[in-house]
């Protein structure tokens, strides 16, 4: 499956977001992708592709908007 190969960039990338202040730079932002993260997980566990799909888009969203508030 396609998302499962994803999910270690996925990580990697909010792994990134904290690692540059994300939490203290763009709190809201920080959380929101560890909570999507997690979601994310869970529906390639349960092997729903469209949900998937729809917390792939939101995790690319609220990483781009933090990453984006980091100087």
């Amino acid at each position: 499956m396609k998302y499962k190969r994803m999910y270690p960039d996925y990580e990697a990338k909010v792994n990134r977001l904290k690692a540059l202040g994300g939490e203290q730079k763009a709190p809201y932002e920080t959380a929101k992708s560890e909570y999507y993260l997690e979601t994310f997980k869970k529906e390639i566990d349960e092997k729903d592709h469209k949900g998937a799909e729809l917390f792939k888009e939101k995790l690319d969203q609220y990483i781009a908007q933090g990453m984006a508030k980091i100087p």
